[in-house]
């Protein structure tokens, strides 16, 4: 206790100073230009995936990456997250990064093994077994990186978590396009290229962590026990919504199998999870550069007991998101066509982007906000509502799927988005006691409606 009481005392000391307004900006803008570059590569190689295999192969390649994503969460999210809130409360520390990575490592081993242990079994809906167990080897270097990453971003410097991600991205397209033509298998070529870039990309993360925090060791290391505290609930909420959220999109291909073929099936979730899903999240790049800079942030203010400036950051950054989100939404159902052809080379899915426009508010809105709920301690909340909403996600596409077929499943998306942001948005205005009056939702959406209307 005594331990605790002094790393408290320092921490709030530290928030004492001045926040860099012009380095949070400046760390804003360099995130979201490098998150808009990801983006666009990403989606423009899920447009070459498709043209070369086809949507059909694109849907189990989504679907791959869907079970592959289960064993990213439980390596990553936790890792991530602990070592931000401990580094932005205490400090940066050479042995409390260590307790951190030691406990990533013991998660992300586990889910290695786990991934290749079911990788024969689900070898029926994924084609093959060998992919997955490709992909589960990368698991343990992507941890570690997460855990890194987490230690600059604490301190707001993105340049190294920054170059990282583009470095990764860039060797993976590269070998993917070279992989893709030595080995027979398109999905092994692609699962081998994403292990080689994780493992680039964390040795750069090691290399630039040892240049900039490799002597720095301040003070005794935060205690096992904090480590756990903080990190179990968003471990917890992130694996147990990852895993009921990878059982649904494993459902997804199966139920709409009951109005249509297998190959229909599996064509119509290439298009929505390849296709039409990363378009829609696209624009928030901006959001989710700020809100990775904001966690640190608020979770300082909240160690120095700083009501006021956490009302005002909240409430600013809400407000901010749902005039972006609308704007957005708006430019998405505009311009569906122009963005299908310009990624993809055809309009196949724009008049589903269309439909699911109106969804980027809600997203939008329900990201920043878990974000924020983190920073501000709230985690436990997070697990409830996210627990919640994958189960009830899971036992719509076991009953109403199958008899509505896609339609049922967009009504999903939009009654678990608008469920899931009307919980998290209560608690956070709760939490913080920031106003935000109606007209700040009333009056973008109206414009956004209107400028829909008149371009139509």
């Amino acid at each position: 206790p005594a331990q605790r009481h002094t790393m408290k005392r320092k921490a709030r000391k530290e928030v004492r100073k001045p926040v860099n307004r012009r380095g949070f900006l400046l760390g804003v803008l360099a995130l979201t230009a490098e998150t808009t570059l990801l983006r666009l590569s990403g989606i423009w190689m899920k447009g070459y995936i498709a043209a070369r295999l086809g949507s059909v192969q694109l849907g189990v390649y989504q679907l791959l990456c869907a079970v592959f994503a289960f064993g990213v969460v439980l390596s990553a999210s936790g890792a991530s997250f602990v070592c931000t809130r401990l580094t932005a409360e205490h400090g940066p520390n050479r042995k409390t990064l260590l307790r951190c990575i030691a406990l990533s490592l013991a998660v992300s081993g586990g889910a290695a093994v786990l991934l290749w242990l079911l990788a024969p079994g689900l070898g029926e809906l994924l084609g093959e077994g060998l992919p997955l167990r490709i992909l589960a080897v990368g698991l343990p270097f992507l941890s570690v990186c997460a855990c890194l990453k987490g230690t600059f971003l604490a301190q707001g410097k993105t340049l190294a978590p920054m170059g990282a991600e583009l470095f990764e991205q860039g060797i993976g397209i590269l070998l993917s396009l070279w992989l893709l033509t030595r080995i027979p298998s398109p999905l092994c070529a692609l699962a081998l290229a994403s292990t080689l870039s994780e493992i680039a990309s964390c040795l750069w993360m090691f290399f630039a962590w040892m240049h900039r925090f490799g002597r720095v060791c301040q003070g005794p290391p935060v205690p096992w026990r904090e480590a756990v505290r903080v990190g179990g609930p968003v471990l917890a909420g992130a694996g147990l919504r990852s895993a009921l959220s990878t059982l649904e999109n494993l459902l997804i291909p199966q139920s709409l199998r009951a109005l249509s073929g297998a190959a229909a099936a599996m064509a119509s979730y290439g298009l929505l999870q390849g296709m039409v899903l990363p378009l829609l999240q696209f624009p928030a790049g901006l959001l989710s550069s700020a809100t990775t800079l904001l966690i640190p942030e608020l979770a300082r203010s909240s160690a120095a007991g700083k009501r006021l400036r956490i009302q005002r950051i909240s409430g600013r950054a809400f407000r901010m998101t749902l005039c972006f989100s609308f704007a957005a939404a708006a430019a998405t159902a505009v311009f569906a066509g122009p963005l299908c052809r310009l990624f993809y080379g055809n309009e196949e899915a724009a008049w589903l982007l269309r439909v699911l426009a109106p969804l980027i508010p809600l997203q939008y809105a329900d990201s920043v906000v878990d974000g924020m709920l983190k920073g501000l301690d709230q985690q436990s909340f997070t697990l409830c509502c996210n627990l919640a909403d994958a189960a009830a996600r899971v036992v719509w596409c076991i009953f109403v799927v199958p008899r509505l077929g896609l339609f049922g499943y967009v009504l999903l998306l939009f009654f678990s988005e608008i469920g899931n942001a009307a919980f998290s948005i209560t608690r956070l205005l709760r939490v913080s006691r920031a106003e935000v009056s109606p007209l700040w939702v009333l009056l973008p959406a109206g414009a956004c409606i209107g400028l829909f209307w008149l371009c139509i």
